[in-house]
């Protein structure tokens, strides 16, 4: 009924812990599917251990060659699975025991909503914990001031509300992974991108997994002024951003303009349209279409940063 995707590169010294924390679910109809992106440590002899001791709930794609990064090694096990629900799972972290009894919960809730033919997403807060799994920060979303309530699809197109460590998605969902995408800035970002524009979105207000920062995360947890800090110290990292941002946006555009709304559109046109134009006219489409980061502060950046 579920599977989990796991996507896993030179992870040996928490994935045992990782795995074990799936396994032990309050809910049990699971099965989990790794993607080993050529580890060169003793991840794949991890993983074979627990194929072999967990038969048919346990297997592992078998890659010729490397993906060349974590998005795209989602990519691959996204489009390699056909399940009713489908959920995703970094390497180095721990899933609280209810964690997908609670999201397959609201899923189903979301389907007798809405139906089970739209693309559905559901995602969860975090708690953040040091390398030994102490709690630095209970609420990552509170830490991070992040809006994740704002489902508007003027919204993802700026900022990314959805951790992909949290997410579960249904069966529809499916159609609108066949198209891989050339660029995107993250792959959650580019589900939560389709299910703001074709779908619906919910959260549950609660951790459901602890976030572990170990200094070689893909993606670290940083509060809003360490990352402001960053941008004003590196103006280069902001620019590159901005860039992936956009070209994300117009691939977007590129496979789905036709089946958009003309509204959702013409938002998106607009989008794609302000790196040219002057910074009144900038400021401008931002405010008209409502563009906006989380904060006020961030908006403002944006504001004159593009």
């Amino acid at each position: 009924m579920v599977s989990v995707l796991l996507a896993s590169y030179n992870g040996e010294k928490y994935i045992r812990e990782q795995l074990d924390s799936i396994l032990s679910q309050t809910f049990s109809d699971l099965s989990i599917v790794i993607s080993d992106d050529l580890s060169t440590d003793k991840t794949p002899a991890i993983i074979r251990e627990y194929e072999e001791q967990y038969p048919g709930r346990v297997k592992c794609l078998r890659n010729s060659k490397r993906s060349g990064s974590a998005q795209n090694n989602f990519f691959r096990l996204l489009t390699s699975v056909s399940d009713e629900y489908i959920m995703l799972c970094d390497q180095d972290d721990v899933w609280l025991p209810d964690k997908v009894e609670v999201t397959l919960r609201e899923m189903k809730r979301l389907e007798t909503e809405w139906g089970k033919e739209i693309p559905l997403l559901v995602h969860g807060d975090l708690s953040v914990t040091d390398k030994a799994g102490r709690i630095l920060h209970k609420s990552m979303a509170d830490f991070q001031k992040i809006a994740v309530h704002d489902n508007r699809f003027s919204h993802y197109l700026v900022e990314n509300n959805i951790t992909g460590n949290t997410v579960m998605v249904n069966r529809a969902f499916m159609r609108f992974l066949a198209d891989v995408p050339e660029e995107c800035v993250m792959h959650d970002w580019w589900l939560g991108l389709l299910a703001s524009c074709f779908g619906r979105i919910s959260y549950i207000d609660r951790p459901l997994v602890l976030y572990r920062q170990h200094g070689k995360n893909q993606m670290g947890s940083k509060s809003g002024k360490e990352q402001y800090a960053e941008r004003v110290q590196n103006q280069d990292a902001v620019r590159e951003n901005y860039r992936k941002m956009f070209v994300q946006a117009q691939t977007f555009l590129k496979l789905y303009g036709n089946e958009m709304s003309r509204e959702q559109r013409a938002v998106l046109e607009h989008f794609v349209g302000l790196p040219g134009k002057n910074r009144a006219e900038k400021i401008c489409t931002i405010w008209k279409y409502k563009l906006m980061k989380s904060t006020h502060m961030r908006t403002l950046g944006q504001m004159f940063s593009i």
